[in-house]
């Protein structure tokens, strides 16, 4: 009779193969990617790596699924963090801006890369509706929020300037990946939209509040 593996040594498992997909992702590329890489940079077994992922995509997918969690935990931590709604949707830019520093040595190129290669196949096509979804319907709480405690007087509806947050969002990352941070002027691209959201939200000084 085989031992029973316990939960916990499982997702022990499972977050070492996913951190190691991470590496060779980012090091080679999502399409140059193979198992055997991921199995070789683990140091596990090819069957132990079976056991847990059929292959690179559904790696790819569970990693998607943990980024997107870490968005929304992080959306959280700032709504709770900051005692206005507009320092927490202004720290979510100064965040992207630290993150593009190093855009090359993290996941942003990996995920474009695999979207804009697979956006033909459902899978993926699901994918990225949900995140869109997922993205802007998160986004709209958050301005909701400044809505009703009477810090935001919007001059667009929430869920279009929800949507063009997320698009300006998604350019900059891509202009800074393709051109690096200097040349794409991300820094003066995230202050510049950052001054068109707040008229856009017609954020209002504390004074002004009703």
């Amino acid at each position: 009779m085989s031992p029973k593996v316990s939960e916990e040594h499982r997702e022990s498992k499972r977050r070492e193969i996913l951190d190691a997909a991470v590496r060779v992702f980012i090091r080679q590329g999502f399409p140059a990617t193979t198992m055997t890489d991921v199995v070789e940079e683990s140091g596990l077994s090819r069957g132990g790596v079976y056991l847990y992922f059929s292959g690179t995509e559904e790696m790819f997918l569970a990693i998607v699924e943990e980024v997107e969690l870490a968005n929304e935990r992080q959306a959280e931590e700032l709504m709770a963090q900051y005692p206005t709604v507009w320092g927490a949707v202004a720290a979510l830019f100064i965040h992207l801006q630290e993150e593009l520093v190093r855009v090359r040595e993290g996941l942003i190129p990996v995920m474009i890369e695999a979207f804009v290669m697979g956006w033909r196949k459902e899978v993926y096509t699901d994918l990225l509706e949900r995140r869109y979804e997922q993205g802007t319907s998160r986004i709209e709480r958050m301005l909701q929020v400044g809505v009703d405690n009477g810090e935001f007087r919007p001059r667009l509806p929430i869920g279009t300037i929800a949507r063009m947050f997320s698009s300006i969002n998604d350019g900059i990352m891509v202009d800074t990946m393709q051109f690096g941070a200097e040349d794409a002027r991300t820094q003066e691209q995230i202050g510049g939209f950052l001054l068109s959201l707040r008229y856009l939200l017609g954020a209002c000084e504390e004074e002004e509040r009703p």
